[in-house]
């Protein structure tokens, strides 16, 4: 299985009180241990370090965690200029916002099983994809998502 995870789901991950993280590690660890395909792109760790800095993490925990996760077994992919006009496509077909169809690109792209993310957004954008939405996060915990800062 091919897992390609949002930037908060590996946010979330790496955050051991956030009140996901319990739900979103079950989901992603499987393809940390290598069991499944964690799929990855260019700048989304530096992106990642980004979302855990604005969380408060300093900049130095910040980039061991995410050094960390680099230590793990993944499948880099590649986004280039076709990924980037495809997700203009998909935006203007689906009338979204072009961020969260650069996922839908890219998920089509790496021929992902599945994609990972915590925003509710993505199950109707996923709905006629050849791949399935996971949000590993229920409905009552996500509530509690606006005390956290992501």
């Amino acid at each position: 299985m091919r897992v390609l995870p949002d930037i908060n789901a590996l946010s979330i991950q790496l955050v051991d009180d956030h009140p996901g993280h319990e739900y979103v590690v079950n989901e992603l660890v499987p393809a940390l241990e290598g069991e499944r395909t964690l799929l990855m792109f260019g700048y989304l760790p530096l992106r990642v370090q980004w979302v855990l800095e604005d969380m408060g993490f300093g900049t130095v925990a910040a980039r061991n965690a995410v050094s960390s996760l680099l230590q793990y077994p993944m499948e880099s992919t590649t986004v280039d200029q076709q990924t980037v006009l495809d997700a203009y496509e998909i935006s203007a077909e689906k009338n979204h916002d072009v961020y969260d169809c650069f996922y839908i690109a890219l998920a089509r792209q790496a021929d992902a099983d599945r994609l990972v993310t915590t925003d509710r957004d993505f199950e109707q954008l996923c709905a006629d994809e050849p791949f399935e939405y996971a949000n590993p996060v229920p409905e009552t915990v996500l509530s509690e998502f606006h005390s956290v800062s992501t």
